[in-house]
C-alpha cells in the first residue's frame, strides 16, 4: 500500500482545520445543539488530532523535511480544541443548573392555577349558600302566615318557593335540590296537617258518642286552601267515612231484632241516641232525612256537591242491603205493608232531590223492580227451605201405601188370589232387571203376565237394556267391565219367564175382565212431605195473586213466575239430596229412590189437579233421578257380590286345597252378603220391589256360576260333588222369595219369577249330579232344552264324562233332537 504524499497530508490537515472551526457557547445554546452530541464530537476530534499527530510524526521520520510550522499549527489547533472542550463542559454545567429552576417555575404556576380555581369555587359555593339561605328563609316565613290564618299568602309563597327551586340551574343534579325538595314537601305536609286540624275543629266528629258539631267560621277558607293544595278530596272522603261510621251506620245497620238508633238535632249539633229501639223502614228513612237536612244546612256549598257524588250512592246501597231487601215479604199477607214501604222510599227519593242532593237513582231503580225482586226473594226463600229441610231432617222413616187399580182377566185374578204381594212399583226396579216398563206389564211380579209371548218379552227387554245404558252413562258406570256386563245382560234377557207362563197356562184364559185394587206398603223418610208443601205453597200463591181482587197489587204480574218455582225446587232437591242421603242414612240410595218416586207421584197429582202441564216433564225427570239412584245402588251391590264370588277363581280345582277353601269362603261370603242386603232393604222397599232387587243380585251370582262351570274343560267326580254342594248352598236363598200370604197354606217360593235364570241354575245342579242317561232324558223328554243350548249341554257332558260310545251316542242324540227342534 502506498503512503500519501506530503502535499496530500498537508492539504488534508488544512481542510480539517478549516472545517474544524467551532462555535462558542452562545451559538451552541442559540442553535439548541444537543450537549451529548457536542461531547461526542469533541471526543472524535481529539481522537482525530492524535491520529494526525501520530501520522505526522511518522511522516517526519520517514520524510526528512521541516514540518515545524505544521506542528505549531497543530498545537494551536490542540489548544483551540481544549478551549472548546472547556466551553462545552461549561455549557453542560450551566444547562444542568437550570432544571431545578424550571421545576420550581412549573410548581409555582400550578399553585397559582389551583388558587384561582379555589377562588372561583368558593365564590360559587358562597352564591349557592346565599340562595339556599334565601329559600329556607322563604320556607320559614310560610309557617307564621298559615298559623296566622293567611292561607292564601302561605300557599302563594309555598308555590313560589317550589317554582324557584325547580327553575334554579345551580341545583340541578345536586343533593341540594333533593334536600330542598324534601324541606318543601315537609312544609307542605305540615301545612296540610294544620289545615286538617282546623277542619276537625270546625267539623267536630265524635265516633265514640255519635256526635257531630259544625261551626262554619273560616271553614270556607280552609276548604279553599285544601282545594288549592289538592287535599280536599282525600279530606272529604275521610270525613265521609267517619260520618258514616259515627252517625249513619248506627241508623242503617240493623240489629238482628230489627232495632236501630235514632238521632237528635240541635242548631249546630247532631247526636245519635245512646240506645237502639224498634224501628221500621219509614222510621229509618225519617232519621236519614234529618241527618241529610242538617248536613245540607250546616256545611258550605263548596263541599256538598263532591260529598253528594259518593255519599248518597253509598247510603242507598246500605239502605237497600240492610233494610229494604229484608223488607221484601215471602208470603202474601205482608204485601200491603211492602207496598207502603215502597211509597215511603219513593217519597224519600223526592226529599233527597228537594234538598239538592243527587245519586238516588239506585233507590228509584230498586223501587221500579219491586215485582221482580219479590219473585227473586220467593225463589231464594223456596230454595233455602229445601236446603233447610234436608239439613234439619233426621231421616225418620214412615210407611206409606200406594193403591193402584188394574183391569185383569179371570185367569189373572186366580194368580192374584194366590199372591198377596203387589208389584205396583215394578217399574221402579233396576233398569238392568227384567221389570216391565209400561202399564200393560206392571203386574208381572203378580204372576199376571200369562198373555205375554216370548217375542214381546224380548222387545221389552231390549228397551229396558237401552234405558239401563242411559242410566249407566248418566252415572259414569260401565267404564271397566262394559263388554262383560253387556254379555251378561244379554244372557239374562234371553231367558223367558217360564214358570209364570206355565202357571198361566194351567189357570186357563178367559175373555172377561174386572177391576182389582193393588196395594202395597213401602218406607219413605221425612223429607218428601215438606218439599211437597213448598211446591204446593207456590201453586196456591200463584192462584191467589192471579185473582181479580189482587189485580191492583204490585206483584199481580208475578203469578206466572211463581209457577216456575216448583221446577227449581225439584232441581234443588236433586242437587242436594245425594249427599244428604249418602251421609245420614244407611242404604240411603234406596231411601232416595222411594222418596223420589213418592214425591214424583204426589207432584203429578198436583199437576193433574191444577192442570199444570209444565210440571209433567219435571215429574218424569224426578222419576228418572230416583231410578238412577236405585241403579247406582244395584250396580254397587252387583260389584260387591261379583268381587266376592271372584274369590272362587272360576271353581277350577275346587276339590283340592287350598282352592277348596277359597271356593267355600267365596260362596259363603256371597250368600251372607245377599242375606245382609236383604235384611237392610227389607224395611225400606216394598215386598215386590225387594224381591225384584234381590232377585237381580241372585241372577248376577247364578249367571256367573253357570258361566264358570260351563267354561270348565274337565270336571272330575269329586269336583262335581263340590260344585253341587256350592250350588245347593246358594239354592237355600229360596227362602228369601216367599210371598206375603194370609192363608194357612205354606207359601211357595217365587224364586223363578224374580231370578231369571233360576230354572237354568237348578237344571245345572241336576246335570252335575245326574247320569248320562238322565241328562239325555231331560233334554229329550224334559224342559232342559228350554234353559240350555245344545252346545252348552254337549260341553258339560264332555267335561263330566270320559270318552265312550255311550257319550258319543248321547251327544249325537242331543244334537239330533236340537236340529229337529
Amino acid at each position: 500500500m502506498s503512503h500519501p504524499s506530503e502535499t496530500e497530508i498537508c492539504k488534508a490537515v488544512l481542510e480539517f482545520a478549516a472545517e474544524g472551526t467551532y462555535p462558542d457557547s452562545e451559538q451552541v445554546i442559540a442553535a439548541e445543539f444537543p450537549l451529548s452530541a457536542l461531547s461526542n464530537e469533541l471526543e472524535l476530534i481529539t481522537q482525530a488530532r492524535d491520529e494526525v499527530e501520530t501520522e505526522i510524526s511518522t511522516l517526519s521520520r520517514d520524510n526528512d523535511f521541516d514540518i515545524d510550522d505544521w506542528i505549531s499549527q497543530a498545537k494551536q489547533l490542540h489548544s483551540d480544541l481544549e478551549r472548546s472542550r472547556l466551553t462545552a463542559r461549561e455549557i453542560v454545567k450551566q444547562h444542568e443548573s437550570t432544571i431545578p429552576l424550571e421545576l420550581k417555575v412549573g410548581d409555582a404556576a400550578a399553585k397559582v392555577e389551583l388558587v384561582e380555581t379555589e377562588i372561583v369555587f368558593n365564590q360559587a359555593v358562597t352564591d349557592t349558600i346565599e340562595q339556599v339561605q334565601s329559600l329556607c328563609q322563604q320556607l320559614n316565613a310560610i309557617r307564621p302566615l298559615y298559623e296566622g290564618g293567611q292561607f292564601t299568602e302561605a300557599i302563594d309563597k309555598l308555590e313560589a318557593t317550589e317554582h324557584a327551586i325547580s327553575l334554579d340551574s345551580c341545583f340541578k343534579n345536586t343533593n341540594v335540590l333533593v334536600l330542598l325538595s324534601e324541606n318543601v314537601a315537609a312544609m307542605r305536609r305540615e301545612f296540610v296537617e294544620f289545615l286538617r286540624g282546623r277542619w276537625n275543629q270546625h267539623l267536630e266528629l265524635d265516633s265514640k258518642h255519635g256526635k257531630l258539631a259544625i261551626s262554619d267560621d273560616a271553614l270556607v277558607e280552609i276548604i279553599s286552601a285544601l282545594e288549592r293544595l289538592n287535599e280536599l278530596a282525600s279530606t272529604n272522603n275521610q270525613f265521609q267515612k267517619e260520618l258514616f261510621f259515627a252517625i249513619l251506620d248506627p241508623i242503617l245497620l240493623s240489629n238482628p231484632d230489627g232495632c236501630s238508633y235514632g238521632v237528635q238535632i240541635e242548631e249546630s249539633l247532631i247526636l245519635v241516641d245512646s240506645k237502639p229501639s224498634r224501628a221500621s223502614v219509614p222510621d229509618v228513612l225519617g232519621h236519614i232525612v234529618k241527618v241529610l237536612s242538617f248536613i245540607r244546612r250546616s256545611l258550605p256549598a263548596s263541599i256538598l256537591t263532591s260529598l253528594s257524588d259518593s255519599f248518597i250512592p253509598a247510603l242507598s246501597s246500605k239502605l237497600i242491603s240492610h233494610w229494604l231487601s229484608t223488607a221484601i215479604p215471602t208470603g202474601l199477607d205482608d204485601l200491603s205493608r211492602f207496598e207502603a214501604t215502597l211509597n215511603h222510599v219513593l217519597q224519600f227519593t223526592k226529599t233527597i232531590e228537594s234538598l239538592g242532593w243527587h245519586g238516588q237513582e239506585e233507590l228509584v231503580s230498586w223501587t221500579n223492580q219491586a215485582p221482580r225482586l219479590w219473585l227473586t226473594r220467593r225463589r231464594v226463600d223456596s230454595l233455602d227451605q229445601v236446603r233447610k229441610v234436608l239439613a234439619v231432617s233426621k231421616g225418620d222413616p214412615r210407611q206409606v201405601e200406594r193403591v193402584e187399580k188394574r183391569q185383569v182377566s179371570e185367569s189373572d185374578e186366580v194368580l192374584v188370589d194366590n199372591s198377596t204381594s203387589d208389584d205396583w212399583d215394578a217399574s221402579w226396579d233396576d233398569e238392568k232387571d227384567d221389570a216391565p216398563k209400561n202399564d200393560e206389564e206392571d203386574v208381572s211380579a203378580w204372576g199376571l203376565d200369562n198373555d205375554l209371548n216370548d217375542s214381546k218379552a224380548t222387545n221389552d227387554d231390549i228397551a229396558s237394556a237401552a234405558d239401563d245404558d242411559e242410566a249407566g252413562e248418566a252415572w259414569g258406570w260401565g267404564d271397566g267391565d262394559e263388554d262383560e256386563g253387556e254379555d251378561q245382560l244379554q244372557a239374562e234377557k234371553s231367558q223367558p219367564k217360564k214358570s209364570t207362563a206355565a202357571l198361566a197356562d194351567r189357570a186357563g184364559t178367559h175373555d172377561s175382565h174386572r177391576e182389582i185394587t193393588l196395594k202395597e206398603h213401602y218406607t219413605i223418610t221425612d223429607v218428601p212431605d215438606p218439599i211437597l208443601q213448598i211446591i204446593q205453597q207456590q201453586v196456591s200463591d200463584s192462584e191467589i195473586i192471579s185473582r181479580p181482587s189482587h189485580s191492583s197489587t204490585l206483584v199481580s204480574s208475578s203469578g206466572a213466575g211463581l209457577l216456575a218455582l216448583p221446577t227449581l225446587i225439584l232441581a234443588m232437591f236433586k242437587a242436594t239430596a245425594p249427599s244428604f242421603y249418602s251421609l245420614k242414612l244407611n242404604a240411603g240410595q234406596m231411601y232416595l229412590y222411594n222418596d223420589s218416586l213418592y214425591l214424583a207421584d204426589r207432584v203429578r197429582q198436583v199437576a193433574n189437579d191444577k192442570q199444570l202441564s209444565r210440571l209433567h216433564g219435571d215429574v218424569e225427570a224426578l222419576e228418572k233421578f230416583g231410578k238412577l239412584a236405585y241403579s247406582k245402588e244395584m250396580q254397587t251391590q252387583r260389584t260387591i257380590v261379583t268381587d266376592l264370588l271372584d274369590g272362587a277363581q272360576g271353581f277350577s280345582q275346587c276339590s283340592e286345597q287350598p282352592f277348596l277353601g277359597d271356593c267355600e269362603n267365596a260362596v259363603s261370603a256371597t250368600v251372607d252378603r245377599l242375606r245382609t242386603v236383604y235384611k237392610e232393604w227389607q224395611p225400606i222397599l216394598s215386598h215386590s220391589a225387594l224381591l225384584q232387587a234381590i232377585g237381580s243380585l241372585v241372577s248376577t251370582v247364578t249367571e256367573k256360576i253357570i258361566i264358570d262351570i260351563v267354561d270348565l274343560g274337565d270336571i272330575s267326580e269329586t269336583q262335581s260333588q263340590k260344585l253341587v254342594s256350592f250350588c245347593n248352598q246358594l239354592s237355600k236363598l229360596e227362602d228369601l222369595f216367599l210371598p206375603e200370604t194370609s192363608d194357612n197354606a205354606g207359601p211357595v217360593p217365587m224364586t223363578a219369577v224374580y231370578v231369571r235364570n233360576w230354572l237354568k241354575f237348578q237344571y245345572l245342579i241336576n246335570i252335575l249330579e245326574s247320569s248320562l242317561a238322565d241328562i239325555k232324558f231331560l233334554w229329550v223328554e224334559g224342559e232342559l232344552s228350554l234353559e240350555f243350548s245344545a252346545d252348552e249341554v254337549v260341553d258339560l257332558i264332555e267335561a263330566l264324562f270320559a270318552e265312550s260310545d255311550h257319550r258319543r251316542r248321547a251327544i249325537a242324540e242331543i244334537k239330533r233332537v236340537s236340529r229337529g227342534l
